[in-house]
């Protein structure tokens, strides 16, 4: 008789036959289980080759499943003990051959393809005859035809015609103390109409410096075109002043009431005035220039009423000289 195993009992711990019977019986079915073979050290190999050896040993199951598992495997040859796991065997790929950069290659193409537009260029623009002789090619090009001569006999002069100068209204060139124009005792700055360029009012304005809010009237006569005074009066004014240039200002007494006029962007130094000078109707006070803020040679011409006041100098001078002012 064996004693049960308990559950909690260690499996080295040796069991106790209460009889020699169980003894003998125990003692037949170690002998029938086969000796555990011991498997040889196996040596460190590097990581490029391990095997499955190399695996942690796995605890030895016991029980039937166990042990009929180990009789059925008996037969296999002992020899058997490890399965190498080889690298596969690496490819060496030959070296190729650099390739051509993508910008060669279109470079290349662009090239050739120049070359051959500018062959059919030259075959579809030289002439058949052009690889012929010079002489053909000449002869080709331009024909030999006849001609005639003509000589001139007589000699023709060419008659001067003396012209006059002449001016329109009367007038002088600009001398000090001359007329520029003729008339009565309101008149225009100039001779004759003449084109304008801005009137009087709110306008875009020329420049970054020029005014929106125009309070005269530009005369476009020319560069150094003389300039007669409007009326007679007192220079109130004659130099530089202030965005106008080289300007002067006259005061004048039109029907009882006071009227000033301003000439400005005359060229500098071509005024004769000096502050208190009297002047009459038409008398030279200036030429056409394009001092201060200009974008161009003009006459501003300004009509202050009262002195301070400025109205429009083209609908005031019209009414008195019975005229009008522009070409």
């Amino acid at each position: 008789m064996t004693t049960a195993r308990e559950h909690d009992q260690h499996p080295d711990t040796p069991v106790v036959h209460l009889s020699r019977r169980a003894a003998l019986e125990a003692e037949r079915a170690a002998a029938r289980k086969p000796a555990r073979r011991e498997r040889p050290a196996k040596p460190e190999r590097p990581t490029a080759e391990r095997t499955t050896a190399e695996r942690p040993a796995k605890p030895e199951r016991t029980g039937r499943r166990a042990t009929a598992a180990r009789a059925t495997t008996e037969h296999v040859d002992s020899r058997i003990q490890r399965v190498v796991r080889r690298p596969a065997p690496s490819v060496t790929r030959a070296p190729s051959a650099p390739r051509a950069s993508r910008s060669h290659r279109a470079s290349r193409i662009t090239l050739t393809s120049a070359l051959a537009a500018l062959a059919m260029f030259a075959a579809s623009a030289m002439p058949a005859h052009a690889s012929a002789g010079t002489s053909m090619a000449t002869a080709t090009l331009a024909p030999s035809v006849r001609t005639q001569d003509y000589a001139v006999t007589q000699a023709i002069s060419a008659s001067v015609l003396d012209r006059d100068e002449f001016t329109v209204g009367g007038g002088s060139a600009g001398a000090p103390g001359t007329s520029v124009s003729y008339g009565g005792e309101i008149r225009s700055p100039f001779p004759g109409p003449v084109r304008m360029s801005s009137g009087f009012g709110y306008r875009s304005a020329p420049c970054g410096a020029c005014s929106s809010l125009h309070q005269g009237l530009d005369f476009n006569p020319g560069m150094g075109a003389p300039i007669g005074a409007v009326a007679a009066g007192t220079v109130r004014v004659s130099g530089t002043y202030f965005s106008y240039g080289t300007a002067v200002i006259i005061d004048h007494v039109v029907d009882g009431r006071e009227v000033s006029t301003l000439y400005g962007h005359m060229i500098p130094g071509s005024s004769p005035l000096k502050v208190g000078d009297t002047v009459e109707a038409g008398e030279f006070i200036g030429k056409v220039g394009s001092s201060g803020v200009s974008t161009g040679a003009h006459l501003h011409l300004e009509v202050w009423m009262d002195g301070v006041t400025p109205i429009d100098p083209e609908a005031w001078l019209e009414a008195r000289i019975g005229r009008s002012l522009t070409a």
